[in-house]
């Protein structure tokens, strides 16, 4: 073997081992990013829907406003009683009146244009007074409440 030959294999065997301690070691990775950068991200996107919407007006006028009349009576002579307070409640507390009217001469009230739903009617004139039940009022009706003072 001349000097060039072994000068070479000596190489070869450098190369070998340090190759081979590169493999044998620990292969670490480092990656740097820059946390701090720019980044533009729409989190509120717009939705738009078309929709066509045709109304339509009639002439035709339904009116679905309801009415409650009645006859105001002196429970014990069943004769009417004029000028009675007749007050129209929403359900069943009497707190604030949804109407206020007063009996005419003849006994007669009327409360008009009010809408669906249940009512109760309180009257009184002096120590008289009457309080209903539940008065059910359906869109467009009319209905007829006698009202007894005792």
């Amino acid at each position: 073997m001349d000097l060039q030959e072994k000068l070479l294999e000596e190489k070869v065997e450098k190369a070998k081992t340090k190759e081979s301690k590169i493999l044998e070691s620990d292969s670490i990775q480092y990656n740097c990013q820059d946390l701090d950068q720019e980044q533009r991200v729409d989190v509120n996107p717009t939705q738009s829907n078309a929709q066509n919407i045709h109304i339509y007006i009639s002439s035709n006028k339904n009116n679905l406003a309801a009415r409650i009349t009645g006859v105001t009576y002196f429970e014990e002579s069943k004769d009417t009683a004029p000028n009675v307070k007749i007050r129209l409640f929403f359900g069943h507390e009497r707190v604030l009146p949804v109407y206020e009217t007063n009996s005419d001469n003849n006994g007669n009230f009327v409360i008009e244009d009010i809408p669906p739903g249940y009512y109760t009617l309180y009257a009184e004139l002096g120590d008289l007074k009457y309080y209903s039940h539940y008065i059910k009022v359906l869109p467009g009706q009319s209905i007829h409440e006698s009202v007894l003072l005792r």
